[in-house]
């Protein structure tokens, strides 16, 4: 049997799962798979320098042999003298409650009670039972419901502070290795039931597979899984990079350099689809992706609408996307003091304050102007050709046109660009700059907050 101890410890030793130092806590069921993940931990724990505990949840689904589950796992624990940290859980009440699925309900109970562990008593790491069969339990039954990259990937060899350290194992290889050496374990009866997806493929299925196509079957698949984590992984960083270096804007709006799309397109295509999906809450189509990537090579202006009301926009070197504005017509709109107008996306309002509230920032978004020479009504437009104000701190006027060309906006946000005017004048480029006139004097006693949401 020492050929199945040395391929674990290669295998935990070529993926890094563990670190000298490392508290680690097992995931004891009471189940051959974890018995075994004990003893072998248990055995070679100087060998790799870590510390060990274990913790089990009692589901309190299948009766009396549920607590002697729990008594099995405490005795063995305490043989090895190992600490053992248990606690019954109602899963069945628990996912009726919040409708779910009894696995899903058990799943979270369990990750929810290993963290919670793990953060009282400072263990490193949770280390979790699963072998090479369930993978390919895993890898078929996603495929078979059409799920993404990560879902045919696999289950994980190490996701954040979980690993698992025997995946490389067949069920096999688990229970010829506890027989060789006596080991008790105990056997959960509803993995024999049929009435379960996962237990249909690992009963029926999956049994043929290895009968008539490939023995191999579970080692193969595992091979594919960990190549494809691999490429997830990489997904992942891309996915990172990509984020890093896109402008985010308030309310939805986004810049994307156009450098971006040089890259892998297969890699891109994928962190697009994440991005969109994080911050639009839209789900994109082919044709989408499509569309994103050929307007990279179009001229600047060109412009292409997306799936979930989204807005494509060409833009010097950048990438625009929005969501589709309602400001496509002009906007002419009365508020008064104490008062807010949503116009769009977007809510602006008016606050009389005293000048002792004033708080400077440096936030656009928020302004504060002298109400001395003020009307009580204000207008928010659109602005037109001829536009002038005095931009604050400057010396006379300049056209707002010009203005919005200076700063370098893109076509696609001057033209949605608003103003504030009052009594015919400008008072702020709602966003970007205060009129001059407006501004507070060390002698200002009515002050009026601006802000934009």
């Amino acid at each position: 049997m020492k050929k199945t101890e040395q391929k674990v410890i290669r295998f935990i030793s070529e993926n890094q799962l563990l670190n000298k130092g490392d508290k680690v806590l097992i995931a004891l069921s009471g189940g051959p798979d974890s018995v075994f993940l004990l003893h072998l931990l248990n055995k070679y724990k100087q060998k790799f320098k870590v510390e060990i505990g274990a913790v089990h949840i009692n589901h309190l689904l299948r009766g009396k042999n549920s607590d002697r589950d729990e008594l099995f796992c405490k005795t063995i624990c305490k043989e090895l003298q190992i600490p053992i940290y248990s606690v019954r859980k109602n899963v069945r009440a628990f996912a009726k409650k919040n409708k779910l699925s009894l696995e899903l309900a058990a799943r979270k109970i369990r990750y929810d009670f290993f963290n919670e562990v793990c953060t009282k008593n400072k263990y490193d790491k949770i280390l979790t039972a699963h072998n090479s069969d369930d993978n390919a339990e895993t890898v078929l039954l996603n495929l078979i419901k059409g799920a993404g990259l990560k879902g045919i990937a696999g289950i994980p060899v190490k996701r954040k502070n979980i690993v698992r350290p025997i995946l490389c194992l067949t069920k096999k290889e688990i229970l010829a290795y506890l027989e060789s050496n006596q080991f008790e374990f105990r056997i959960d009866e509803s993995n024999l039931e049929n009435n379960f997806e996962r237990n249909f493929l690992r009963n029926k299925v999956i049994p043929l597979l290895q009968e008539n196509i490939n023995p191999s079957l579970s080692k193969n698949v595992l091979t594919t899984s960990l190549n494809l984590q691999k490429v997830a992984n990489q997904i992942d960083e891309n996915y990172e990079q990509v984020k890093s270096v896109i402008k985010f804007k308030a309310n939805n709006f986004i810049k994307v350099p156009v450098d971006i799309f040089k890259q892998d397109i297969i890699l891109l295509t994928d962190s697009i689809k994440k991005i969109f999906e994080e911050i639009f809450s839209v789900k994109l189509e082919s044709t989408d992706i499509k569309k994103i990537f050929s307007i990279v090579d179009k001229q600047s202006g060109s412009s292409e609408e997306l799936s979930g009301k989204l807005i494509l926009k060409k833009e010097r070197n950048e990438i625009i996307i929005e969501q589709k504005s309602e400001l496509d017509t002009k906007v002419n709109i009365l508020i008064s003091v104490n008062e807010k107008q949503k116009i769009g996306n977007r809510i602006i309002s008016i606050t009389k304050i005293q000048p002792e509230q004033i708080k400077l920032n440096k936030s656009k978004n928020i302004e504060f102007i002298s109400a001395e020479n003020i009307r009580s009504k204000f207008t928010i437009r659109s602005w037109v050709d001829g536009d002038k104000f005095y931009p604050i701190g400057m010396q006379g006027t300049k056209k707002i046109s010009d203005y919005l060309n200076d700063i370098k906006i893109s076509s696609f946000e001057k033209k949605n660009q608003l103003i504030l005017e009052n009594n015919g004048n400008i008072v702020w480029i709602i966003g970007q700059r205060l009129d001059d006139r407006f501004k507070i004097k060390p002698d200002t006693k009515k002050v009026l907050q601006l802000c934009l949401k």
